[in-house]
C-alpha cells in the first residue's frame, strides 16, 4: 500500500514538472506553484494540502514568500529545508534586480551616454570601431553591440547587423558611435551617408535615433548637437 501511494506521488510530481518544462508558470495557480517549490524541500510527500494551508495562513502567495522562517516552521509537515528555500526567493530576486541594474545602467543624458561610449574605445587607439547602444523606453541600456572593427581608417558599417541587434533586444532608442583614430572630429561623407541610411531604417522600425557620436583620443563630436548635421538624425534630441 505504501509503495502504491509513493508511486502516485511520484507520478503527480512528474506531471507538475512536465507542465513547467512545457509552459513555465503560465496559467499555473499560486497553490500549484507553491506545491512545486515544496517538492525540493519535502521529498516523497503530498505538498498540495500544505500549499493551500500556507496561502490560507499567510493570506497570499506573496505573503508566504514574505513570511519568517520560524513562522513557516509552525505549519504542520514543514521541513527546515523547505522553510529555508521559501525565505530565499525574495532576497535572491533582490540581488538579481540589483545585478541587472548594474549591467543595464540608465543613461538618460548626452553626458552620460558619451561617458559610457568613451570607455569602449580606451583599448583601441589604432583601430576604428562601430558600436550601437540600445535602450528601452525608460533610457535603460539593454545592449551594447560592437558592429565591426577595422583598420586605422575605416570599419565596415553593416546596417543589417544593426537592424538584427535592434530587433533582437526590442530596442526603443539607439545611439550609434564610432571612433576616429586620426583625431579628426569632422564627420566624413561616408559618416553622413551612414547616418542618413540608419535614420531611414530606424524610422521604418519605429525606433528613435538619438545620436551618432564620433570619439577621438581627446574629445568627441555629437551629430545631434550640431546644427549642421542634426537633420541627418531627424531631430536627434537628447534622451531626456
Amino acid at each position: 500500500m505504501a509503495d502504491s501511494k509513493k508511486n502516485v506521488h511520484h507520478g503527480h510530481r512528474q506531471k507538475v514538472r512536465d507542465r513547467y518544462y512545457e509552459t513555465g508558470l503560465t496559467g499555473m495557480p499560486d497553490h500549484n506553484i507553491l506545491e512545486f517549490l515544496l517538492f525540493f524541500g519535502i521529498p516523497q510527500r503530498d505538498t498540495n494540502e500544505m500549499a493551500h494551508e500556507l496561502i490560507d495562513r499567510f493570506g497570499s502567495f506573496s505573503g508566504v514568500l514574505e513570511a519568517k522562517r520560524t513562522d513557516l516552521l509552525d505549519v504542520k509537515g514543514m521541513t527546515e529545508t523547505a522553510a529555508c528555500l521559501l525565505t530565499l526567493f525574495l532576497p535572491v530576486y533582490k540581488r538579481y534586480v540589483e545585478d541587472i541594474h548594474k549591467k543595464r545602467p540608465v543613461l538618460a543624458t548626452k553626458k552620460e551616454y558619451i561617458k559610457y561610449l568613451k570607455h569602449l574605445y580606451l583599448d583601441s587607439p589604432n583601430n576604428e570601431r562601430i558600436y550601437i547602444l540600445c535602450f528601452d523606453s525608460n533610457n535603460r541600456l539593454i545592449a551594447c553591440r560592437k558592429i565591426s572593427e577595422g583598420d586605422f581608417t575605416s570599419a565596415l558599417f553593416d546596417i543589417r547587423k544593426i537592424a538584427s541587434a535592434v530587433l533582437e533586444v526590442n530596442a526603443k532608442k539607439i545611439v550609434l558611435s564610432h571612433n576616429h583614430p586620426n583625431g579628426s572630429l569632422e564627420p566624413s561623407r561616408d559618416d553622413c551617408n551612414i547616418t542618413a541610411e540608419l535614420r531611414d531604417l530606424l524610422s521604418l522600425l519605429k525606433v528613435k535615433f538619438v545620436d551618432h557620436v564620433i570619439i577621438t583620443d581627446t574629445s568627441h563630436f555629437s551629430m545631434s548637437s550640431s546644427g549642421r548635421y542634426t537633420h541627418l538624425i531627424n531631430g536627434g534630441e537628447p534622451l531626456i
